[in-house]
């Protein structure tokens, strides 16, 4: 047997020949969707014309869960934020908010059973429309919910205000509810609450998850549900804001999904002029075959609809070891690139274009700055090499090999610390990416565009943590666009046949969850 059937074996015979999955295979749909909001969000308008607008953001959902249903779909998720919009201030978002009751306290069907409340028109909207087309529909929405104030951090006007997921069945059920728990600093019209909410639903085809935006960098409660609780399903509503070259939207949660071996539904928001873009539909391998996301940064953009078939089950890990036995150019600790039908990615890759830069790297060592972390990097100026950079107790080294345009300038990085912006946690990273232009100054910040090659590249760090997410962003001709597959072996990366498109960034981002301050 060759190493593509044996590869084959591990990631179909294995897995697909277990008698649940064909019946516990299920098709998801997540919708980026272009949200319409005012443009002065500090002016506080009534209850009557907050829910003018948020019928019109809800007339597009519920075309968007038709045409899901329609394409056999089960489950749509919708984004974060995307019946109002962003940056309000606590007085301005009251008229769209909605008191959402406990769900273990009552069975309801707003569709069917209206509440005798008022400013519940938004829920009722969302029953109907999942009972219309019987789908689940997992969408954000805000709430105000009463406290008393001897409660803790209850506000002067005895109500908190969350940002809220809500769920329902096929049947128009209200059947789940989550309330944010990690906030970003712009959300000052919000409040946390008390303790983070454990939510979870269950249907035919798996239980699920759910959480909101800034929560997936957090132990609680993303960890917590996936490792404590042994879910592998998350609906994942988002306004996530690119940062490249590390925290694009589609780069970070698809690593995420490899690195937790896990589906996450994610739904963004589509505002591109503000870097808000990229959903996807993500497997334990990163993306399906069929490139399971979107992403357009083009201002005249408009939503859209990803649909795709998933399964609720963990795909076992790749047995690297009798892989690596089989193959003499693999060391112990590299990274394998792969699609999900276990074929090596080759072929249609992208060769570089101009003058190409054919001797060793001459190193070069210089402090940049990436997302605001402070990174001890090496400058890569030739097409092969093996570098090592440490910053602190964490050492990354890569070996490579590759055809690099010479007006193209790559950086090997390290970054051991606490992360400070919009929130404080403990990071590490080994980095390979590309620096915007020819200068040193440039390495850290965006680039989207690439006319060099790696043909054979191995890249580890010695992580003090479990939690590693591997990234492959790429230069697809026209926008970044991710690697198929990325499969983990202790905590490294190997590519031995080439990566599609022009690399943009290869990193590993590792999360030290027990150090968070």
């Amino acid at each position: 047997m060759d190493i593509s059937q044996s590869l084959v074996c591990i990631l179909l015979a294995c897995v697909l020949k277990s008698p649940a999955s064909a019946i516990d295979q299920f098709r998801a749909a997540v919708y980026e969707h272009d949200v319409l909001y005012p443009s002065d969000r500090s002016k506080v308008t009534t209850r009557q014309q907050a829910l003018s607008l948020m019928e019109k953001n809800l007339q597009i959902y519920k075309e968007q869960t038709t045409k899901a249903a329609n394409m056999n779909a089960k489950i749509i998720v919708f984004p974060e934020y995307g019946l109002y919009g962003l940056h309000w201030t606590r007085e301005s978002i009251k008229p769209y908010l909605e008191y959402i009751p406990n769900i273990s306290n009552l069975k309801w069907n707003p569709c069917d059973t209206p509440l005798n409340i008022s400013d519940t028109e938004v829920q009722r909207n969302l029953s109907c429309m999942a009972k219309n087309v019987s789908i689940y529909i997992v969408a954000n929405i805000g709430a105000r919910q009463p406290c008393k104030i001897s409660e803790p951090n209850c506000p002067p006007d005895m109500h908190y205000q969350f940002s809220a997921n809500v769920v329902y069945g096929p049947n128009g059920d209200f059947i789940a509810r989550y309330f944010k728990y990690n906030l970003y600093s712009m959300e000052k019209h919000f409040d946390k609450p008390s303790k983070p909410d454990i939510t979870t639903f269950d249907t035919p085809f798996g239980r699920f998850g759910t959480f909101t935006s800034a929560d997936i960098l957090f132990h609680d409660p993303a960890v917590q549900l996936i490792k404590l609780m042994n879910i592998t399903n998350i609906a994942y509503p988002t306004a996530w804001q690119d940062e490249l070259p590390l925290m694009a939207a589609i780069e970070f949660h698809s690593a995420f999904a490899e690195g937790m071996q896990i589906n996450l539904l994610a739904a963004n928001l589509h505002i591109p002029q503000h870097n808000y873009h990229g959903s996807g539909l993500y497997w334990p391998t990163g993306t399906s075959v069929n490139a399971s996301y979107y992403y357009n940064a083009e201002n005249n953009s408009k939503g859209f609809l990803v649909v795709e078939d998933m399964t609720p089950f963990v795909i076992p890990p790749l047995n690297v070891r009798s892989y690596v036995k089989e193959s003499s150019n693999f060391q112990k600790g590299d990274i394998l690139l792969m699609n999900e039908n276990g074929r090596l990615l080759v072929g249609n890759n992208k060769r570089p274009t101009g003058d190409i830069v054919d001797t060793v790297t001459e190193f070069e060592t210089v402090q940049i700055t990436i997302n605001n972390d402070n990174y001890t990097a090496m400058l890569l100026r030739g097409s092969y090499g093996e570098p090592t950079v440490c910053q602190g107790k964490l050492c990354c080294s890569a070996g490579y090999e590759g055809m690099f345009n010479k007006d193209e300038l790559y950086a090997i990085g390290a970054f051991d610390g606490i992360h400070t912006v919009d929130g404080s946690y403990y990071l590490q990273a080994c980095v390979f990416i590309k620096c915007a232009t020819k200068s040193k100054d440039s390495c850290g910040k965006p680039s989207t565009s690439s006319s060099s090659y790696i043909s054979k590249m191995s890249f580890s760090g010695n992580f003090t943590t479990d939690y590693v997410y591997p990234e492959v962003l790429t230069d697809q001709g026209d926008v970044p666009g991710l690697v198929t597959t990325v499969w983990m072996y202790q905590g490294s990366i190997i590519i031995d046949t080439g990566i599609y498109g022009g690399p943009l960034s290869v990193s590993m981002i590792a999360r030290h969850y027990s150090r968070d301050p």
